[in-house]
């Protein structure tokens, strides 16, 4: 079977980019019975998987000035010719799309629901793609694969789908993470970013849907009773001056401590450093953080909503995300009780053991032969 793999997001650093990064090679090493043409939009990405025998890898150009029209040509006209012309059996789309219009099986990954849930934390040109033209390929995908259980219910329910064509493959948290016994490198983080002796982590951006602002909220009346601060790992997207506004108008800006874009080790670095990392997201598919933090022996509060239970196992503090005092009283509990965060640190550990990125691969090459099985038939 000739299997097309499309990797435009190979070269993003945001969480589809991980994902791309990490599950290919390891699908690419577990199989040695299939040919796979690796469809590149950056040229400057080739060459990744050049030595290997079954692969082959090729530059499909991209037209147009817009980023939207640009991506739209590359999904529905371009890719598809070049898959025409490679004489492919299967298109494995690794971000949320597929060509339309194609003889091909096709493969599309389900990085989430968020938008169909709670579609007001969500930018308008997003949702006006996600209620016309994602739908569409849903319903024309020949399987699907879905991040979590929660979010292959979410859509089987939402868009009425066929539940045999959507198939959970969970992900695993990233191989870096881990306890770091380089003393200097910790040391170095902490001087670098002039960390306090005692902090709490937040990993992502500042969005709605992040839940940043209940966040601040809890954390000044955890600030009532402890001497400790906040640190920040990410950026900002949109909508995020309301909550940063409230920095001021809680009085805590002074201990929270925003440190923009942080490269991989030195997340790694600052869970082996934090006393917690907090989550509150209000709604996600199966977050990595809590894997992360976990393979890292830092303890995790995060929600209970969607499908981080998922991702967390047994090895997190659940809170309400909507309730600013549950999220509070759960960072004080990990905060004053020892037995509780050395239980959260010992289940963390056999947490982020249940997931790797070589299941992942195993249980995506499965969906993807089955589709050589239909064809036979």
């Amino acid at each position: 079977m000739r299997i097309a793999i499309c990797v435009r997001t190979w070269g993003e650093i945001g969480g589809i980019g991980v994902y791309t990064r990490l599950l290919l090679p390891r699908l690419l090493d577990l199989d040695q019975r299939n040919e796979y043409i690796i469809f590149y939009e950056n040229r400057a990405h080739m060459g990744e998987f050049e030595a290997r025998d079954n692969v082959r890898e090729v530059y499909v150009p991209t037209f147009g000035k817009l980023v939207q029209i640009r991506t739209w040509i590359w999904d529905q006209m371009t890719m598809p010719w070049y898959a025409k012309r490679e004489g492919v059996d299967v298109i494995f789309h690794m971000k949320f799309a597929i060509p339309l219009f194609t003889k091909c099986k096709t493969v599309m990954v389900l990085h989430g629901t968020e938008r169909f849930v709670y579609p007001e934390f969500h930018q308008r040109g997003d949702l006006w793609f996600f209620r016309t033209i994602y739908p569409q390929y849903l319903k024309r995908a020949s399987a699907i694969l879905a991040d979590s259980e929660n979010a292959r219910r979410d859509v089987i329910q939402k868009l009425n789908l066929a539940p045999d064509k959507v198939k959970t493959v969970h992900l695993a948290g990233d191989p870096a993470c881990r306890i770091l016994h380089d003393e200097k490198l910790l040391a170095e983080t902490r001087t670098k970013y002039k960390l306090p002796e005692r902090f709490i982590v937040y990993v992502g951006h500042i969005y709605p849907g992040k839940n940043v602002g209940r966040l601040f909220k809890a954390f000044a009346t955890v600030r009532k009773a402890y001497d400790i601060e906040l640190v920040m790992a990410g950026g900002v997207r949109w909508r995020y001056q309301e909550d940063l506004d409230l920095l001021e108008t809680l009085g805590i800006q002074d201990q929270v401590k925003r440190l923009g874009y942080v490269s991989v080790e030195e997340i790694v670095a600052l869970y082996n450093l934090a006393e917690m990392t907090v989550f509150p997201s209000v709604y996600e598919c199966f977050p990595a953080i809590p894997l992360d933090a976990n393979a890292c022996g830092c303890p995790v509060v995060t929600s209970r909503t969607g499908g981080t239970p998922e991702s967390a196992g047994d090895a997190a503090e659940y809170v309400d995300p909507f309730n600013t005092q549950d999220i509070a009283d759960a960072m004080c509990r990990v905060l004053s009780d020892p037995k509780l965060r050395r239980e959260l640190v010992e289940k963390g550990f056999s947490n982020a053991h249940r997931f790797s990125w070589e299941k992942t691969a195993k249980e995506t090459l499965a969906v993807l032969e089955s589709l050589k099985a239909e064809r036979l038939h």
